[in-house]
């Protein structure tokens, strides 16, 4: 491969957001590090994706390398500060870390990516409740960030709070109503809060999901769960029951469907127990 080729490749990777790492770290040990001559001013780019491809293949020696040439080019830098910052964490050195980014964000409250790297820190040492507090505050100010919504989401998922990632969740559809896995994730957490109104509202996400993307499995699965719940609760007309009924049969419909063009008898049989259940509701 000529280092044109190279070049072109690291360019699609970045421009496609493609998470590449091994690919990007392959090409500038055998091709382009033989060769930053020939890049001009595009060499400070590449060192920039070499050195966060090579922190995610724990390549420390190239993604130092490439900070050190970095730091030498842009003495203040907040950018190559903060790639300083991501090669402390990588190292262990989170406080060191904290204090690199404290100073950042101290510099420019704007700096959005900095703070997030705070609340990286916290997660990777289990503070969950401090980063759910970091996260808080920074949504204060931040409020359109959707996936620091999302990430709020699963902090408190992960410590049992689902009325709070519910009202998370809440704010992320707002933004984006036509995300079918947004409906979904608001779906599978209202059925975890239980109870016969999470669980109607529930299949109603679940079924909103399906219907913005027909062959959503997930929420397929979520629809035969709610609906057969709902078929047989007390707390339900007698018209919402025989209307979960017939949800619950067509997704387990959709689902056998899915599942024989993909999987034929095998995957037939994956759906089988669900079908019985269906069929043994009684209204």
């Amino acid at each position: 491969m000529t280092w044109q080729e190279a070049r072109d490749r690291l360019k699609k990777i970045k421009e496609e957001r493609l998470r590449r790492s091994d690919e990007v770290v392959e090409l500038w040990e055998g091709v382009l590090s033989k060769n930053t001559r020939k890049l001009g001013d595009e060499v400070w780019t590449v060192y920039e994706q070499v050195c966060i491809a090579a922190l995610d293949c724990d390549r420390l020696d190239i993604s130092r390398n490439c900070v050190k040439l970095l730091d030498a080019r842009f003495p203040n830098s907040s950018r190559v500060k903060r790639l300083a910052g991501m090669n402390l964490e990588a190292d262990g050195k989170f406080d060191d870390a904290i204090r690199m980014y404290e100073a950042l964000t101290k510099a420019d409250e704007t700096d959005t990516l900095s703070r997030k790297r705070l609340i990286a820190i916290l997660k990777t040492q289990k503070k969950y409740r401090d980063a759910i507090e970091e996260l808080t505050d920074y949504l204060k100010t931040f409020q359109n960030d959707q996936e620091a919504w999302l990430e709020l989401v699963e902090l408190y998922c992960h410590e049992l709070d689902y009325n709070k990632a519910s009202f998370c969740m809440e704010e992320a559809l707002i933004h984006h109503p036509h995300n079918h896995l947004y409906h979904q994730r608001y779906a599978e957490i209202r059925y975890a809060l239980g109870g016969f109104e999470n669980i109607d509202t529930a299949r109603t996400h679940f079924a909103k999901a399906v219907q913005l993307c027909r062959w959503n499995t997930d929420a397929l699965y979520g629809m035969c769960i709610c609906a057969s719940h709902l078929a047989i609760s007390q707390k339900a007309t007698a018209q919402k029951r025989r209307d979960n009924q017939r949800y619950g049969e067509w997704a387990s419909n959709q689902l056998i469907e899915k599942h024989s063009d993909k999987l034929g008898a095998e995957g037939r049989s994956k759906v089988k127990n669900i079908s019985l259940l269906l069929e043994q509701l009684q209204v």
